[in-house]
């Protein structure tokens, strides 16, 4: 018997963002100094960090990958960057933001967080619960693939309980 791929695509259609994990993450202020940001994303292992403004809106996001751009514009060497006290002066958060990743809502459809992922080349996105509260959160591409697996075993499963019957 043949798995009928159908099945599988019908119920990722219905998953919505809010059945999927919420890696706990708090926005840093677009004013944020450059060693806050280090030392916030150095203690954490997400790679990412949400900005917010004065107003508590959402404006994009820095990752360790733009950091490390940073160093490699200013300075010909990491470790001469890391030596040099200005290099942590001056900047802030809200100047280092590189994109700004659309945000996914525990009511988003689960077409919506892989569209976003794609178009934005991103395994990770910025999560709040509804439109009205701020970013507390990320949706990570691993756990979507996640789903998917425990989706297509359970579908696998039923259809191997059917044919037995």
């Amino acid at each position: 018997m043949a798995f009928d791929i159908n099945n599988l695509f019908q119920e990722l259609k219905n998953l919505k963002a809010i059945e999927f994990p919420r890696r706990e993450i708090t926005p840093i202020s677009d004013d944020t100094p450059l060693i806050e940001i280090l030392n916030k994303l150095g203690a954490s292992d997400l790679p990412i960090i949400p900005v917010i403004n004065k107003k508590d809106e959402y404006i994009g996001i820095i990752t360790l990958r733009d950091l490390l751009f940073l160093f490699q514009r200013k300075h010909t060497s990491l470790h001469e960057a890391f030596h040099l006290q200005h290099m942590t002066e001056g900047y802030i958060a809200g100047e280092l933001i590189n994109i700004n990743l659309p945000v996914i809502y525990d009511d988003d459809s689960f077409e919506r967080i892989i569209e976003s992922m794609a178009k934005f080349q991103s395994s990770v996105l910025p999560r709040a619960p509804n439109r009205k509260e701020q970013i507390s959160g990320l949706i990570y591409l691993k756990d979507i693939f996640t789903e998917i697996r425990n989706t297509l075993r359970k579908l696998i499963s039923m259809e191997k309980e059917e044919s037995n019957e």
